[in-house]
């Protein structure tokens, strides 16, 4: 856009001058990292995620010269959380445009992972409120009056549960999605149902090497047990339900915490605390997406000047922002981070 004099109208004179922009406060600690997913630029810091979006992306047309840049919280977790650090900066690391096969789209790759990690989040803040719930409970002294005790709860358990199985249910979904950016959807479909599709299509080609098969398997079971958990909640049978029970009291006088087991022909679990039942999904669902990186990245690494290069461990000393797995390369018998 130019003026009438030949020279750059106010509004790109606006839009293309540096700027200082504040992204969150003290609060989230420092910045440590820059991702840029679907063209949208994220600030990673130690206590939060910002999406940023410049007045470009807003007003592609510059029509208007008021349009700001904005900033907004995505994650209220940061850097220095576990989750970050294992799905969104793991994911940074694996998935670039200079060390993946040019076939790959890493930026959608990126993004299917943005997917898992808010799923995950969410889950994480159920889990979390219902351990609220129970630490307050454990701090109080029950006694009965009158040869009668109120028993404690936890309000809306069953819809607790109902929405940590859902996010579950769609981080999964999303996991099996990440593997159809390396193999098209298309393909795995037609090799067999949902995540059987992945082993099936490792198994039928020359992708199936070392333990990608094995964990392929695996991921698949974790997708139907997890598939199932949601239909005894949406689809609820005599054979395929939910038993949730809150705080109860048993024959010896004991308060026993909230429990759930899982009625299926194919996929039951045995009654347990739903404490531990929502750790176990979130830690096997958090296993499964980091691990499906590091494979889907260690098939697909783009030839880097005759070195062999491999994913693996990064050893302790050369860790960044304490995301464990990344590129490497064999230097004069010692294994280095690449980059």
């Amino acid at each position: 856009m130019q003026d009438q004099n030949g020279g750059k109208s106010k509004i790109d004179r606006i839009r293309e001058s540096a700027g200082i922009m504040t992204v969150g406060d003290d609060s989230d600690g420092a910045m440590v990292s820059m991702v840029t997913i679907d063209g949208r630029l994220f600030a990673i810091k130690e206590g939060a995620v910002y999406a940023i979006s410049l007045a470009d992306d807003i007003d592609p047309q510059r029509t208007r010269e008021d349009i700001p840049n904005t900033v907004q919280k995505i994650f209220n977790v940061g850097s220095k959380s576990e989750l970050v650090q294992r799905l969104l900066l793991t994911a940074a690391e694996l998935f670039r445009k200079d060390r993946l096969q040019e076939h790959v789209n890493y930026e959608a790759a990126l993004s299917v992972v943005l997917e898992i990690m808010r799923d995950v989040v969410a889950a994480t803040e159920i889990f979390e409120e219902f351990e609220a719930a129970l630490k307050q409970v454990r701090a109080k002294t029950l006694t009965a009056k009158q040869r009668g005790l109120s028993l404690p709860s936890v309000p809306g358990l069953p819809s607790q549960v109902k929405s940590f199985v859902q996010k579950m249910d769609h981080a999964i979904q999303s996991v099996f999605n990440l593997a159809c950016v390396f193999y098209g959807e298309a393909t795995l479909r037609k090799s067999g149902k949902w995540l059987d599709g992945l082993t099936n299509h490792l198994e039928a080609s020359q992708d199936a090497k070392g333990e990608f098969l094995p964990f392929s398997k695996e991921l698949a079971d974790l997708g139907k047990l997890i598939r199932n958990v949601r239909h005894c909640i949406e689809h609820p049978k005599p054979k395929q339900q939910l038993r949730i029970t809150d705080f109860s009291l048993n024959v010896n006088a004991q308060l026993v915490e909230p429990t759930i087991a899982v009625i299926h022909d194919t996929t039951p679990l045995d009654t347990a605390p739903i404490q531990e039942f929502m750790r176990f999904f979130l830690e096997q669902v958090v296993v499964g997406a980091e691990m499906l990186m590091v494979f889907l990245a260690s098939h697909h690494i783009a030839p880097v000047g005759g070195f062999p290069v491999g994913v693996g461990e990064i050893p302790l000393t050369q860790r960044r922002l304490g995301v464990r797995y990344g590129y490497l390369i064999n230097m004069g018998g010692q294994i280095a981070r690449l980059g």
